[in-house]
């Protein structure tokens, strides 16, 4: 397989007026500087229009394997620090030997090419800094499937910047992505043998290698079929995912789908390599795994069955093909930050902690979990926050990635040392600061006390559902939110993955009468995600508190991962008589369309129903002293008796609801105090750019 140069990338990562970092992934080592130029549209030529900034550049390099180069560029002034509100352009410059080439050597730079990553009539990629206002325009939202349904929401944010890329008033200054960014459980089967094989190109015969140490070499052949994962990611790595049948592994296969979810030109390759084969030659080749081959009934309609799978899932592919190349140069002109959820990793990813106990003692469920974190800082977290990640963390993901097999020590010391880090969570230097909470997965504190459950006449005890983030972990997020240089009585944002206040209604459904269950056996906690904040008084509790002794003038709450979109106001009094204001905007699938078929005219129902009841009325709750959440208006003296109340009023949208299920990115904006939400489509751009 012919690899591009260029593999992903370039996306513009931390930035604020001291420095900024830009992240890309090559294919092969080289050099490479930085270029920046205060931009004036207005200049009467071009020796006025594009003015070279002096500044330093320091380049870091990350060689992940044979063929995938991991570069973060840190561009910072030579003088003063960049200044607010002004358009700045970027290149790069790579040198090999006496070669020398820039971002327009790969026909990046070209507007007429349309897998050009500028804007306009613009020579160069940009973007601005608001570091000196309480203005910000924001893009946020979660959850982007290959092959999802419904169109790829990031192609309106494009559309979005693509016409006002030159009005800094409206143009978006901050991308967020709150979770899910690659989902390595649902897997489409048409991908699976690309992933597979680019993979392998990628990291080299060293990390495949590590996984066929794990299994017994008579499952060496379901490996790599489709559709043959699962009961290993079931029953030997212990997940809980009921869609692994083309389960990500190995660490080439994850930072392969990261590459094939960001790149357009890997996909020319891709076509040029006969990597993306039909149903038939899945047959022919025999890599497609059949559950029901034994029997001939059976084994026909399994076949039409998974047909038709893959006749669906390549469709939705090629649709999200054709718009990454929207994707990359939205993130190639706007600051982007990012926290991972579940799928990143793998479903129910740490829901419990029976969960996690069962993963930690499986050989490969610690392996896959182990790639997906290496993963995930390399393509993610490293742009976040560049320096919180010491020489101590360098030195020991690079155990874990180089190390040749899964007994020598340098692989054990890695892998202990990824599981055991619980620092994800970061500061975004965005006006106000933004605190990304990592509530997924590495700060979770289970609470082990028995839960009474009634189910008729039956009492029995079942375990708590978990807290989302741990005493330890508030006090580690606080101490670089104060470090970070944010005051209170000013605004603050945070990032939180799981909704704070998700649809009232299915929540107080499903844990009224779906949870109860768990004492029969039944795995509701995984099938339903009992994963939100509202399942465990304590941790909701923690959260409002912690937010409280912040103090900010306003709070403003960005969530996904519920594949619904909302907006939210709660007005939150303690017992000492103070009050603070909460608002939450979440959005959510970016491309997962999920409510289809009898399921999804069930769910749409019970949010009709549920916004016309919070279009009515606000929502009203209660905490007591023992974290007992109770809905409805006290009559009780909350002095005396409840830690503290709540008002909660949920907005409707320009249709009248107050949910969204199409697919969509939140474009939030708002200047000092005032508030404006919109979601975004790509069908409304679609047609308005016809």
């Amino acid at each position: 397989m012919r690899l591009p140069a260029i593999l992903s990338g370039p996306f513009i990562r931390r930035a604020d007026a001291s420095s900024i970092y830009i992240w890309i992934a090559l294919s092969r080592q080289v050099e490479i500087e930085a270029q920046l130029f205060q931009i004036d549209p207005a200049g009467a030529d071009e020796e006025n229009k594009y003015v070279p900034f002096e500044i330093l550049t320091e380049t870091k390099v990350y060689k992940a394997g044979e063929k995938l180069f991991i570069y973060l560029v840190k561009i910072y002034p030579a003088h003063t620090g960049f200044p607010p509100f002004t358009l700045l352009g970027y290149d790069l410059i790579f040198k090999k030997g006496h070669f020398v080439k820039n971002l327009g050597s790969y026909n990046l730079l070209n507007p007429d090419n349309p897998r050009s990553i500028v804007y306009g009539n613009l020579k160069f990629p940009a973007f601005y800094l608001n570091h000196e206002s309480e203005a910000a325009n924001l893009l946020y939202g979660s959850c982007r499937k290959p092959h999802g349904h419904g169109d790829d929401a990031l192609f309106a944010a494009d559309v979005l910047l693509e016409n006002k890329h030159l009005d800094l008033s409206e143009r978006p200054n901050a991308l967020f992505l709150m979770g899910d960014q690659i989902y390595t459980d649902d897997v489409a089967d048409p991908l699976f043998p690309i992933l597979t094989e680019l993979g392998k190109e990628l990291i080299g015969k060293k990390d495949s290698a590590k996984l066929h140490e794990l299994l017994p070499e008579n499952l060496n052949k379901v490996l790599y079929q489709v559709n043959g994962r699962q009961f290993l990611v079931e029953h030997l790595a212990n997940f809980s995912t009921r869609k692994g049948d083309n389960h990500l592994m190995t660490f080439g296969e994850y930072a392969a789908m990261y590459v094939f979810s960001w790149s357009p030109e890997i996909w020319d390759d891709i076509h040029e390599s006969d990597l993306l084969p039909s149903f038939q030659q899945l047959l022919e080749r025999n890599i497609l795994h059949l559950k029901l081959d034994k029997d001939e009934k059976k084994r026909t309609k399994e076949l039409l069955k998974l047909e038709a799978r893959y006749e669906e899932q390549i469709e939705n592919l090629r649709s999200f093909v054709v718009l990454l190349s929207a994707t990359r140069r939205l993130m190639a002109n706007t600051p982007t930050y990012m926290i991972f959820d579940d799928h990143d990793m793998t479903d129910d990813w740490n829901i419990s902690e029976k969960w996690a106990a069962s993963v930690r003692e499986s050989s490969l469920g610690r392996y896959i979990i182990g790639n997906g974190l290496a993963a995930y800082w390399l393509f993610q977290g490293w742009g976040n926050e560049p320096e919180g990640f010491d020489q101590t963390f360098l030195e020991n993901v690079n155990s874990f990635i180089a190390s040749s097999s899964i007994d020598s020590a340098s692989y054990k010391q890695g892998l202990d040392y990824l599981w055991n880090y619980h620092s994800w969570h970061f500061i975004a230097p965005t006006v106000p600061k933004t605190v990304f909470l990592d509530t997924t997965r590495t700060q979770r504190e289970f609470d082990l006390r028995p839960k009474t459950i009634k189910l008729g006449r039956m009492i029995e005890e079942t375990t708590r559902t978990p807290l989302l983030i741990s005493k330890e972990g508030w006090e580690a997020i606080a101490q670089k939110l104060i470090q970070s240089g944010w005051k209170s009585k000013t605004p603050l944002n945070i990032v939180s993955p799981t909704p704070f206040y998700g649809m009232g209604l299915i929540e107080s459904v499903l844990h009224k009468y779906v949870y109860p269950f768990k004492v029969l056996g039944f795995p509701v906690q995984t099938t339903f995600d009992f994963d939100g904040w509202k399942y465990n008084g304590k941790g909701l509790h923690s959260f409002i508190s912690q937010v409280a002794s912040w103090d900010p003038a306003y709070c403003i709450l960005l969530s996904g991962d519920v594949h619904f979109s909302s907006s939210v106001k709660s007005e939150v009094r303690f017992s000492s008589g103070k009050k603070h204001s909460l608002y939450q905007f979440t959005s959510s699938p970016i491309h997962n369309e999920s409510f289809t078929g009898v399921w999804g005219v069930l769910m749409k129902t019970v949010l009709w129903l549920n916004a016309s009841r919070r279009k009515e009325q606000s929502l009203h709750r209660s905490c007591g002293k023992t974290y007992n959440l109770t809905l409805g208006k006290s009559d009780v003296n909350p002095k005396q008796k409840l830690l503290w109340e709540e008002s909660i009023q949920y907005y409707s949208f320009g249709d009248g609801t107050v949910a969204e299920t199409k697919n969509t990115i939140g474009y939030l904006k708002f200047k000092k105090g005032k508030l404006e939400n919109t979601l975004l489509m790509a069908a409304d751009y679609s047609e308005s750019t016809e």
